[in-house]
């Protein structure tokens, strides 16, 4: 009896043990509640303690998110982001949907900041999908915010409209001042952004008694004063730049108060106060959109003053970004994303409904061989064109991506072209030859490898590395001509930068085309399409 009652106690404890190990730990609990109200108490805590002392999962997988959190909430960067995807990685086999939505949620951000928002947006809605039915409003409120904000970035002013609207009514049911009025913020931002100034400034007078602190009055008031710039009254939109100068300020908001008091400085031929405060923009961390408008009121400002050399360097610096923004531009709209996401949820839960339905029917009726099979043909057909629209669809929409990039690289030669034509009018063969060579190598680095790659791979949806993991016997010179030939580069240049004749290309098409597996050296364009399509 005794040997009985010893092992039902071991039982006990052991049962005991093992509930109290997978509790969290007191400290990180103490931590999670202090994330909104307390953010520095959050990070200290956080930052005396190691996610390697946990010998449990769930405890390193909960520290990961808490930091991330805290980071987010101090405007700190979201490093390293091995805590986020261990986090990620644990909660996605251990399914607790609040946490997982959370660290989707994230990980959205980690790419909104890099300005990757085809992936954020496909990280806010495996969020959204997580969180259905949760009560977080304050993190549904987030997710659909930040949505909002891609949305208005991308122009897409109707639907980010929508979501702040979604993010305000959700935020207000946690009472979440700061950010229920930054949705209302930005609501009033997509009616400027549209050019809708009346709109606009309607809006922000109705939500200017809502503004409670300094910081939130001073980024209404920089919304009215851009909103007067852009409707041409520059005299009301310096007072209020003027207003907020000295306010206080979170993120690059310093930056942007900065550039604004620059552009109508600039709009009044103040050049010396223009370029003052364009150039200091740069000491408060400005966005690229920040940085490029600034060295453009440099460069006007320089070349006002006659210091060429000056406005050169600027220059080169504003097109520089420029591009990098036409990279950024090009990406997918959210809104595309997110109507795809939903069609695809809904074809899933039509396709599960209709085979639970054929399983009740089955179990019920049993139906015969021949309607099992006439029923399964159907619905295999069914799949197949849906599966042949979205590739026609992803084909299409890449397509669309490679003709902007056809036309703005071909009216960046143009342009180039039409600057150096003086000089290569002048210039003997051998001289044009290199002047036109130069102009590729400004706009494309041809000659140098890497920095052509790299181009080619970000411009033609990761091309070369296609190319080079799938066809590895292709030579450098055979890769250089599918790029360019997808960018439809002229065939008089094309022979120039290959340094080859027409008989030669011909041979080397000729030679490319069995490689890929083609009968006709005609099928290579439609190959390469659809090879940046997959």
């Amino acid at each position: 009896m005794l040997k009985s009652f010893l092992q039902n106690l071991f039982i006990l404890s052991a049962v005991v043990g093992i509930f109290a190990c997978s509790r969290p730990p007191q400290e990180l609990k103490t931590a999670e509640s202090l994330i909104e109200t307390a953010p520095d108490s959050a990070l200290h805590i956080l930052q005396h303690l190691s996610p390697d002392k946990y010998k449990s999962g769930e405890s390193r997988a909960l520290y990961g998110l808490l930091m991330i959190q805290t980071l987010d909430r101090k405007l700190l960067p979201l490093k390293p982001k091995s805590l986020l995807d261990y986090s990620i990685s644990y909660y996605e086999q251990n399914p607790e949907p609040d946490r997982l939505a959370c660290c989707y949620f994230f990980k959205g951000r980690t790419y909104k900041y890099a300005l990757q928002y085809e992936k954020a947006t496909i990280f806010y809605l495996k969020a959204l999908d997580e969180a259905k039915g949760s009560k977080n409003y304050l993190l549904l409120g987030r997710i659909n915010f930040d949505m909002g904000d891609i949305y208005n970035i991308q122009k897409d002013f109707g639907a980010a409209r929508k979501k702040f609207y979604l993010a305000y009514t959700l935020l207000r049911k946690n009472n979440y001042q700061p950010q229920t009025f930054y949705s209302l913020l930005y609501i009033g931002r997509t009616y400027h952004e549209s050019k809708e100034y009346k709109k606009a400034e309607s809006f922000y007078k109705q939500i200017l008694p809502h503004a409670k602190d300094s910081l939130l009055k001073a980024a209404l008031y920089q919304e009215i004063g851009l909103n007067f710039y852009d409707s041409k009254i520059p005299d009301s939109a310096l007072y209020y730049y003027k207003k907020i100068i000295s306010y206080p300020y979170i993120g690059n908001n310093r930056a942007i108060r900065y550039h604004l008091l620059a552009n109508v400085y600039y709009d009044l031929k103040n050049t010396d106060s223009a370029f003052y405060y364009a150039k200091n923009a740069f000491r408060y961390e400005p966005t690229i959109r920040t940085q490029r408008e600034c060295y453009r009121i440099m460069t006007n400002c320089e070349f006002i003053r006659g210091n060429v050399q000056n406005v050169t360097s600027y220059m080169n610096k504003y097109v520089r970004l420029g591009d990098s923004l036409n990279i950024i531009d090009a990406q997918t709209k959210g809104s595309y994303i997110e109507s795809k996401h939903n069609t695809e949820l809904k074809y899933v839960k039509t396709r599960n409904g209709l085979w639970y339905s054929l399983g009740f029917i089955i179990l019920i009726v049993v139906l015969s061989y021949i309607l099992y099979t006439q029923l399964y043909k159907k619905s295999k057909k069914e799949k197949e064109q849906i599966h042949e629209k979205h590739l026609l669809q992803k084909t299409n929409m890449h397509k669309e991506v490679l003709v902007n990039h056809r036309e703005v690289l071909q009216n960046k030669i143009k342009e180039r072209k039409s600057m150096l034509a003086p000089e290569r009018k002048k210039a003997d063969q051998t001289g044009k030859i290199a002047i036109d060579r130069k102009v590729y190598e400004e706009l494309l680095h041809i000659h140098d490898t890497e920095y052509f790659y790299d181009e080619m791979n970000s411009e033609l949806n990761n091309l070369v590395n296609k190319l080079n993991k799938l066809y590895p016997t292709l030579s450098p010179r055979e890769i250089m001509w599918c790029c360019l030939s997808l960018l439809q580069v002229s065939s008089t240049d094309m022979y120039m930068l290959l340094d080859t004749n027409v008989d030669s290309l011909k041979k080397m098409k000729q030679r490319l085309a069995p490689k890929f597996n083609l009968a006709l050296v005609s099928e290579l364009e439609n190959f390469l399409i659809k090879l940046i399509s997959e």
